[in-house]
């Protein structure tokens, strides 16, 4: 990946009348502006409201030249360097479902992104916010905003050349049809906050006035993505120009799939299996059964055999290729499939094994996955890092759908259940995802909520927390502090003792 280059010096137009900002990165231009500027911020055009002047043909014409003329003043951006995007679009557009969406994308895949809402354009204090924000470590900043025109960009633009930040426009458009449904449900989002208030000639009366500001972005304002926005796939588009880099390539991946406005996901583990019993890990086991038990609970709170009738029934079933998943919603009516990537993490050479036997085994082995569980790779296995790039494809699948249960594993579910909670990456291992409970994850507005329904059908408990000493050198005891309790013998096996 080739670096991102700007320049710090703005170059002299012919006549030297104007002064032109350019970005050196395949020799593409910004549009001139105002040579006022306070603290590195092009303040003049962004406050007048003058309309930008077009670029000289004669630079325009004569590319080489050019690059060779201003290769003394090009400062090339490094690769892991800020990135700051630009958010563009009249209202109602979707902009701030969108930036939101690849804002917790962005941070569910290990980066530092945050989204700086504004009422119209960003402002020196929000440049300043956003100054701060890289200084303490984080690279993504997503202004949800409208910038409208190009002197408000070009405020933006010359602040990242100047901070040697990369910068990314991304620019909403949408049919009427999806306009209305946008400013629909808005209404009936903000209604929920105060219902005494005209929200809809509020959304019509604010796109009126700002539709002749509207000045459609350019490619030589620098790399752009433009979205015509729209829930039907048929009618969603993506269109990119200069976009380069993983962050930017991830971007325009999650850009590319339709962002839907009202969608609800049903999350569950298998019932409990005959390894969970035992204490093992990995394995292909079957339901106990208690955890036959569970399945049955489940399908009648899912529209299965017993179900009532105005019970939730998912539009489709996904679950991994594993028995304990594929028996767990075996009651529960509804196309399905058994997902490769929805199987639990591979644990290598410790499949099938209990924490004490792998104390025994490899100790060194048990306290280097506790100092760091969520980079640590099973030999022969996977990580946690490994798992959640592996959940990616399913994640993605599902923010296209609604209505959908998924049942899987314990590591996988805490994968994708990060990022719906806005989980970092170090913390997933210890999210909390027991036994026989539900898990309902619904949207509202641009964040989900999680709601968490015991279905109260008894079983073992799987969850370990970190312990306090993680040294290979620690004691068996010490290692074992936080393994939780199970049994020496399959239920089955003690309940047909239990009963002679």
């Amino acid at each position: 990946m080739a670096p991102i280059a700007t320049t710090n010096e703005p170059k002299m137009a012919q006549g030297g009348e104007e002064t032109l900002t350019r970005h050196a990165d395949a020799n593409q231009r910004y549009y001139p502006s105002s040579t006022n500027r306070k603290n590195g911020i092009n303040e003049g055009g962004a406050r007048d409201g003058a309309t930008m002047a077009s670029v000289p043909a004669t630079l325009l014409a004569n590319d080489s030249s050019t690059s060779s003329n201003s290769s003394s003043t090009v400062k090339p951006c490094p690769l892991r360097a800020p990135l700051v995007v630009t958010v563009v679009g009249l209202p109602c557009r979707g902009k701030s479902l969108a930036a939101h969406k690849v804002a917790r994308h962005l941070s569910w895949r290990g980066e530092s992104a945050k989204v700086f809402t504004v009422d119209e354009n960003a402002t020196n204090e929000t440049l300043s916010e956003i100054s701060l924000f890289f200084k303490e470590g984080n690279n993504v900043a997503i202004i949800d905003g409208m910038h409208l025109t190009r002197a408000s960009r070009q405020t933006v633009a010359t602040f990242c050349c100047e901070a040697v930040f990369h910068h990314l426009l991304i620019e909403f458009t949408c049919n009427d049809k999806c306009l209305q449904e946008n400013v629909t449900d808005t209404v009936q989002f903000y209604r929920q906050l105060e219902q005494n208030a005209d929200w809809e000639r509020r959304f019509r009366e604010r796109n009126e006035h700002h539709t002749p500001q509207f000045e459609p972005c350019s490619p030589l304002e620098g790399p752009l993505i433009t979205v015509n926005n729209s829930e039907d796939p048929m009618y969603h588009s993506v269109t990119a120009r200069g976009v380069r880099g993983a962050i930017q390539t991830a971007i325009l991946g999650v850009l590319a799939s339709p962002v839907i406005r009202q969608q609800t996901f049903y999350f569950s583990r298998h019932g409990e299996s005959e390894y969970n019993v035992l204490g093992r890990i990995g394995g292909d086991a079957d339901l106990s059964p208690r955890g036959m038990k569970y399945a049955d609970r489940l399908a009648r709170q899912l529209g299965g055999p017993g179900s009532a009738p105005d019970s939730p029934r998912p539009k489709v079933i996904w679950t991994s290729e594993l028995r304990r998943t594929i028996h767990t919603v075996q009651n529960i009516p509804g196309p399905r499939a058994a997902i490769k990537d929805l199987n639990e993490i591979n644990a290598g050479i410790c499949e099938g094994l209990t924490y004490e036997e792998i104390q025994e085994r490899f100790p060194q082995e048990f306290a280097w996955r506790d100092q760091d569980k969520f980079k640590y790779r099973y030999p022969h296995g996977e990580s946690y890092l490994d798992l959640l790039q592996r959940v990616d494809s399913v994640v993605q699948a599902l923010l296209t759908n609604t209505d959908v249960l998924v049942v899987s594993h314990q590591a996988v579910l805490r994968c994708i259940m990060a990022y719906f909670k806005g989980v970092k990456p170090d913390d997933v291992p210890y999210i909390n995802v027991p036994l026989h409970t539900l898990l309902i994850v619904r949207s509202y507005g641009y964040d989900f909520v999680v709601e968490t329904v015991p279905l109260k059908v008894e079983c073992v408990d799987t969850y370990r927390i970190q312990p306090k000493n993680c040294s290979t050198s620690r004691t068996t005891a010490d290692a074992l502090t936080t393994v939780p309790a199970h049994f020496d013998a399959p239920l089955t096996q003690q309940m047909s003792t239990t009963i002679s």
